[in-house]
């Protein structure tokens, strides 16, 4: 029913009731699917896929229990060899299901060496979804080691699949296989027309320095044209303004290279945005002494970059992406060489007193993010920031239910941060991979890119930036900016950018107008706040700015409209706030990525506002604005020539000047043909007898008077 505004400590009660209904529900629901017990005669309930041996071993045992052996001879060839077993009974989706086993290993130098896998497995047997433990050629090597894998069953799941798995020479042996349901999904009532309520408190702070939403960018390291950089890069750069950024960066860049770098790290300090440096290709070293060498290389290219340059936005620093070395993600099978590599980094940075921090361990994906908590145990001395990355490949962007799924996995992640006193960045996230090759084309993608699922990928983003920021991330960043360039790589496509850049194609994708209101608004360094909501499928993040402002995010994910409710005790002023709506049903594109204004206003009155939100769409909500509009531009000149005409003018003195917009004035007609950060603008498609006009944006999106020359 709909009743007034609760107080706030009504709100906190009815939603600390709802947490504790779920626990006590989530009790209730599990279930031990197959307790620990010793393999029987035969292996009978366990299936052989592969060629290998496979027996029931009663001389290795743990915890008493018989044990199941692999072996794979080494002239066998490598398949997965695996023991699987099927469970039906009683799955459904949502499902949080969790699998463990025992394993010792002999003679495995390969990884993933022995390892376990929890399927899910459709009815036609396509797989619907996959959570695998940790891989390495080291599982067992030393003895009994303990190994999980964790999942949520997906849609279109008919059996579990618990997999045994052996894919390397050598003997493995498992012991005391486990599955168990550790929670069920509670069905999510229809609240119909009901008022919902959001809280926002300061006694709830998430994260008292949140980094900010932003991007990982590839970008920097392209030669590219100043028009390009003046129109389309650092125009876009700064007006969706990311306070963080995860840069890629090579040891080896030669000085011009690491120069064309350091401009767009200058622009990113402009714009106050942190950097965050990962490494792509670190050397598999022989010896302590090309150790040695290329960590100083390393600490030469950061002196580099913040001393000679000035870049103190330079925060932090990992030695490699995802845990790759001679190969995507081989140290995850061995941490202890990942800590020797980050150790003479953190000797060198300490011996030349650079104030850039080391992180461990960037894994990916949440699968992988074990590697976080070995880090965190066993070299948080030399660490200064934890984090990982993920993809969202077992999610759709229209599942109602990724959200509390992710919240979760972060709440770990950054527990196991602040348990160190430290921060935690994601430093990548994305929809569903592709990974294909097509004709001979590797395709890293989005696979919803041009399909018509490809606007509710923005409301996942926003989804998972909301998690992030309630649960205490520092900065995240969207894989990516921009597109790869298309001669980036032969045979290999990255696309994944909020815009375009395949030749002269600069044109943005949906992310671009709903992700950039999260990066423009949700900046640091503020305070993040958790929000809490009295209904699942509304999620809301909140950040209190240094300048005393505030931006709030809220996404719907019910099927109608919805009005809230939002509680802020503590702002006691009356606060005017815009607000900017991103509906998937009617992105407003626009040719030279221009943000569109605002959608409306409201007022925060008392610390109260009330309003009512699309269906399935994302609004925010925030009060970093002013009302003046920037001064005319003066002096507006064009001159022609063989490749158009040439238009220019005085830049205009505001301190938050954003950039400028470029008319063609030719009869009635009024066509913006550019915006730039530059004093000056081409046009390559002149109309004889046209005038032009310029006007200047600033950073709260106000448009100054128009100025036109004519002729």
């Amino acid at each position: 029913m709909n009743h007034p505004l609760l107080g706030i400590a009504s709100c906190v009660a009815m939603f600390a009731f709802g947490s504790l209904h779920a626990d006590q529900a989530d009790q209730a629901d599990q279930r031990s699917y197959l307790a620990p017990e010793s393999f029987a005669s035969g292996l009978e309930g366990w299936e052989p896929v592969g060629e290998a041996s496979f027996l029931v071993d009663a001389a290795v045992r743990h915890d008493d229990l018989n044990s199941a052996c692999i072996r794979i001879q080494p002239a066998g060839a490598l398949g997965y060899q695996q023991l699987r077993r099927e469970f039906s009974d009683d799955i459904r989706e949502g499902d949080e299901l969790k699998a463990t086993v025992w394993v010792r290993s002999e003679g495995v130098h390969e990884n993933p060496g022995a390892y376990l896998a929890l399927e899910f497995v459709g009815a036609d047997g396509s797989r619907a979804g996959i959570a695998h433990s940790r891989g390495s050629a080291a599982n067992g090597a030393n003895g009994w080691d303990r190994l999980e894998a964790s999942g949520s069953v997906p849609a279109g799941t008919h059996v579990a699949r618990l997999s045994l798995i052996l894919h390397a020479h050598g003997t493995a042996w498992f012991s005391g296989p486990a599955l168990e349901r550790l929670s069920r999904q509670p069905a999510w009532p229809d609240l119909g027309d009901r008022v919902r309520h959001i809280a926002v408190t300061a006694a709830d702070v998430a994260n008292p320095d949140f980094g900010g939403v932003g991007f990982h960018a590839f970008h920097h390291i392209f030669p590219t044209t100043e028009e390009d950089l003046n129109e389309v890069i650092f125009k876009r750069w700064r007006e969706l303004n990311p306070s963080f950024v995860r840069l890629n960066d090579n040891w080896d860049y030669d000085r011009p290279t690491m120069e064309r770098i350091a401009r767009h790290m200058v622009m990113m300090q402009k714009t106050g945005t942190e950097i965050y440096l990962t490494s792509w290709n670190p050397p598999d070293v022989r010896d302590d002494a090309e150790l040695a060498a290329w960590a100083r290389r390393v600490a030469d290219n950061l002196e580099f970059y913040v001393r000679a340059k000035g870049l103190t936005n330079i925060r932090t620093y990992c030695m490699t992406n995802e845990l790759s070395l001679a190969g995507w993600g081989r140290l995850t099978g061995d941490l202890p060489r990942f800590r020797q590599y980050h150790q003479v980094l953190a000797t060198e940075f300490k011996r030349r007193e650079l104030p850039v921090g080391l992180l461990a361990t960037d894994a990916s994906p949440v699968d992988y993010w074990h590697t976080i908590a070995w880090a965190a145990e066993n070299m948080d001395e030399i660490t200064a920031v934890y984090g990982g990355h993920h993809y969202f490949n077992d999610q759709g962007p229209d599942d109602e239910r990724f959200y509390p799924w992710f919240l979760r996995k972060l709440e770990w992640g950054v527990g196991v941060a602040r348990d160190r006193n430290k921060p935690f960045i994601l430093g990548e996230f994305g929809a569903k991979q592709d990974g294909r090759t097509v004709d001979g084309i590797r395709l890293d993608r989005c696979v919803y890119f041009e399909t018509p699922l490809e606007p509710l990928v923005t409301l996942q983003l926003a989804e998972a930036a909301i998690a992030s920021i309630n649960a205490g991330v520092h900065g995240l960043g969207y894989w990516t900016f921009m597109d790869l360039v298309d001669d980036f790589s032969p045979g290999y496509l990255n696309r994944w950018g909020t815009f375009r850049a395949s030749g002269a194609d600069r044109s943005t994708r949906a992310i671009y107008y709903g992700y950039g209101l999260l990066t423009r608004y949700f900046r640091g360094p503020s305070t993040a706040y958790r929000v809490a909501t009295d209904d699942p499928r509304l999620r809301a993040a909140s950040v209190h700015h240094r300048d005393g402002s505030w931006s709030i995010a809220v996404v719907n994910r019910n099927t109608r409209a919805t009005t809230f409710e939002l509680a802020v005790p503590e702002q006691r002023d009356s606060v005017p706030m815009r607000t900017y709506a991103y509906d998937p049903d009617a992105v407003r594109h626009h040719p030279h990525g221009d943000l569109p204004g605002p959608s409306g206003s409201v007022t925060l009155r008392a610390g109260k506002l009330r309003d009512t939100v699309a269906p399935m769409s994302l609004v925010v909500y925030t009060s970093g604005f002013d009302d003046t509009a920037p001064p005319a531009v003066e002096d507006v000149q064009h001159t022609s020539s063989d490749e158009g005409v040439r238009v220019s003018w005085q830049p205009v003195s505001v301190p938050d000047l954003c950039y400028y917009r470029v008319y063609r004035l030719h009869g009635d007609a009024r066509t913006q043909i550019g915006s730039t950060i530059a004093t000056a603008l081409l046009d390559r498609t002149p109309v004889a007898g046209a005038r032009y006009a310029v006007t200047a944006v600033d950073m709260s999106g106000n448009e100054g008077r128009q100025t036109a020359h004519g002729n």
